[in-house]
């Protein structure tokens, strides 16, 4: 889209790594995408100005994006701006967001590049404001986290508890009817699509949510109920209920959820939007994690 061929690409990355060591490569590929979408839509210039070419970093770009959709008579942009700067302080906030973003552009299939998920993407929106709840939860300041909370959800429609903990890479291909409890863990590069509730039984006090390992997918609708683990690569297909621990690279269908299948761990099968990253940093060590035939 921007380079005609892979040549003049790593000729770009090697030239701004030579200026500048410590370049954020992520960013300057989206701000060139804003000089290249200005190209066919001219008109958007004020808009790509003021929410990506006038920005120092890729955080204060989502940070801005995200502070005026989320803006109150109560609680302006520039309130909010400053609390989620305040509160994102730290090399790993700013890596993770970073892996957030790429899983996004990477999974989604209707955002082809980055800069469309920065400005439009509302599962990112919604994460970013997660971690920011997160961020508030340790530091004790727990009403000020249920108000992030209560506003993402009237803007997202996603209800995500800022106690609950998730790793880096996570994909919210979209926020409707999002549901992640309290005591809920997620690890690494976990696919949460529409409708996804990571809930409690309603019998249950204190550490009641599920506990997501690396690489799951959960698709449209899936359900998880109670403090039970899910296994690293597997799949929680359509509108499955489980209330039950979930082996690792199972494939859980049906009401109540059974094992269907086990994952194929062969590079041809990785081959969708939700799947592909996973080869490159699981392959090798998933195959000790199949059930002996």
């Amino acid at each position: 889209m921007l380079w005609k061929n892979d040549g003049e690409w790593k000729d770009f990355v090697l030239d701004l790594l030579e200026r500048d060591p410590d370049a954020d490569l992520l960013w300057e590929q989206i701000r060139l995408e804003a000089l290249h979408s200005l190209q066919p839509e001219p008109e958007a210039g004020p808009q790509l100005y003021q929410s990506i070419l006038s920005r120092k970093s890729l955080l204060d770009a989502l940070i801005s994006v995200i502070a005026n959709e989320l803006e109150t008579e109560f609680f302006k942009a520039m309130e909010l701006r400053s609390l989620f700067l305040q509160m994102l302080v730290t090399e790993e906030d700013q890596m993770t967001i970073a892996k957030d973003v790429i899983a996004t552009a990477s999974r989604s299939p209707s955002m082809a590049t980055a800069l469309p998920v920065v400005l439009f993407h509302t599962g990112l929106h919604a994460l970013v404001c997660y971690r920011v709840g997160h961020r508030l939860w340790q530091s004790q300041r727990k009403g000020l986290a249920y108000y992030l909370q209560s506003s993402v959800s009237r803007r997202y429609s996603a209800d995500i508890h800022p106690a609950c903990q998730m790793g880096s890479g996570i994909y919210l291909s979209t926020t409707a009817g999002v549901v992640i409890g309290e005591t809920a863990v997620l690890g690494d590069d976990v696919s949460i699509l529409q409708g996804v509730t990571l809930g409690g039984t309603g019998k249950e006090r204190g550490d009641r949510h599920p506990k997501v390992s690396n690489g799951v997918i959960l698709c449209d609708g899936a359900t998880v109920l109670g403090n039970i683990p899910v296994g690293e690569g597997a799949i929680i297909t359509a509108k499955s209920i489980v209330t039950k621990p979930v082996p690792p690279l199972a494939i859980m269908s049906g009401i109540p959820a059974k094992i269907n299948d086990y994952r194929t761990l062969d590079p041809s099968a990785f081959n969708d939007d939700l799947s592909r990253h996973l080869a490159l940093k699981y392959l090798n060590k998933w195959q000790n994690l199949l059930p002996l035939p």
